[in-house]
């Protein structure tokens, strides 16, 4: 994954890449940020390969895909009444709501 941003104190763009510490790019565009992280991957990935660094997963491999909330009561029935009445499961409903 690769989370692109502007970056007031670069005046740029930063294309981070949170799994491989350090590794990012720059860019006047979001698409040169974009560009410049990518190569930057594969230069990490280098230098990690031959210093025998250990390669993390990526973080999409790394997730479930579930989250547990806790929250008021009053909130979960209000939830509850608001995906019934839509004719949504509260996952479809969460789904829709967050999308």
């Amino acid at each position: 994954m690769i989370r692109i941003f502007w970056s007031d104190e670069d005046k740029c763009y930063i294309g981070e890449v949170p799994e491989l510490k350090g590794c990012s790019g720059l860019g006047k565009t979001p698409e040169d940020a974009l560009h410049e992280a990518s190569k930057s991957i594969n230069n990490w990935l280098a230098v990690a390969k031959r210093e025998k660094i250990a390669i993390p997963k990526p973080m999409a491999i790394q997730h479930s895909g579930r989250l547990n909330l806790r929250l008021p009561r009053d909130i979960i029935d209000r939830i509850k009444r608001d995906a019934k009445d839509h004719a949504m499961s509260l996952n479809q409903y969460f789904l829709w709501k967050l999308a």
